[in-house]
């Protein structure tokens, strides 16, 4: 692949319409330091300092703004957020991106907009604070979700579904209920990024990474999963769930198989400090926009090991990779070539 082919793709991306339905989160990063040598007068407890606070985007909101980064200029996300600072700032994050919001939903009761609380201490992540975790919405606020959905998708070229949260959006029974429309609009691309239902996706692209094709399958996984561990039980998982298999090996690359062909790209070489938080999220948004875009397998597989490569250098961020950083990454790899 070269750089005019990437330059191509990404001039057909600016035209890609993609949805985005599942767990929005915030993430919000801070530098804390806990040896201040301050006590708290009200209850003599120590007193931690936070500094540089900086929130993006996480989980179906990492693909999203992903997608941002690449150039795709129509993206419609299909959720819910808290009443609440948390959900605010979401709005104002995908507001700042030119994001649709029209079918992302205010709960103004019983839901607290997820946040990804990320202190920093001397550079390595400390424990998380998160919030959201155990919201759930009923049946019927799901079915005017899925009432939307059916408005918007003959106007979506790829509709990504992410379910990351210990009580998702999409359980398994609404899953069921996006595979009916899987079935019903063939001229949409479907990619999903499931957790915990993966199995039960029908006719998307399943993206997973080894330890989830391992969950899924209820089988043992290695310490380090070899190409010919990932093809014997890809190929498994593949005819499961009846669309194509992403499968992120990390520093391996990126598999995919389907039924009509198998093709795979390696592990890109990387010095320094990497941090792979999100790292799949890109991949996901990679594969959506080529998807809509008409690349072949082969070219969607390198760029989203490009692009990738370029976010798990950023350290301490939920990262993204845009046209400038993956020319920059393919010249540096490729030149040569």
């Amino acid at each position: 692949m070269t750089s005019t082919d990437i330059n191509l793709l990404f001039d057909r991306f600016t035209g890609v319409r993609v949805g985005v339905i599942g767990d929005f989160a915030v993430d919000l990063y801070v530098d804390l330091r806990t040896d201040t040598g301050e006590q708290s007068l009200e209850t003599g407890l120590d007193v931690f300092w936070g500094s540089h606070p900086r929130a993006s985007l996480g989980a179906a909101g990492n693909v999203v703004q992903n997608l941002a980064a690449l150039g795709v200029s129509s993206i419609q996300v299909i959720g819910c957020v808290g009443n609440d600072l948390f959900g605010r700032e979401m709005r104002y994050l995908f507001d700042s991106l030119g994001v649709d919001t029209r079918y992302l939903y205010t709960i103004a009761d019983g839901w607290d907009t997820c946040l990804y609380t990320k202190p920093a201490r001397n550079g390595r992540e400390a424990n998380r604070i998160d919030f959201g975790t155990g919201n759930t919405v009923s049946d019927l606020f799901f079915g005017s979700l899925l009432a939307d959905l059916d408005q918007l998708l003959p106007k979506l070229d790829v509709l990504v579904i992410n379910q990351q949260f210990a009580h998702p959006l999409l359980t398994g029974e609404r899953v069921a209920q996006l595979n009916e429309r899987i079935a019903r609009f063939p001229n949409v691309r479907f990619i999903a990024d499931m957790r915990r239902e993966g199995t039960q996706v029908q006719g998307a692209t399943l993206k997973v990474n080894t330890a989830e094709l391992a969950r899924f399958l209820a089988i043992d996984h290695p310490n380090e999963p070899d190409l010919n561990w990932c093809l014997q039980h890809g190929e498994v998982l593949q005819k499961r769930i009846g669309g194509p298999l992403l499968i992120t090996r990390g520093p391996a690359g990126i598999l995919c198989i389907d039924q009509a062909e198998t093709k795979r790209v390696d592990g890109l070489t990387l010095a320094g400090p990497l941090d792979t938080v999100g790292a799949g999220d890109t991949v996901v948004a990679t594969w959506a926009a080529c998807q809509g875009a008409g690349a072949s397998m082969s070219q969607a597989l390198t760029l989203a090991n490009l692009a990738a490569a370029v976010t798990v250098q950023k350290c301490n961020q939920t990262g993204t990779a845009c046209l400038s950083e993956i020319l920059a990454l393919h010249h540096s790899h490729y030149a040569h070539d």
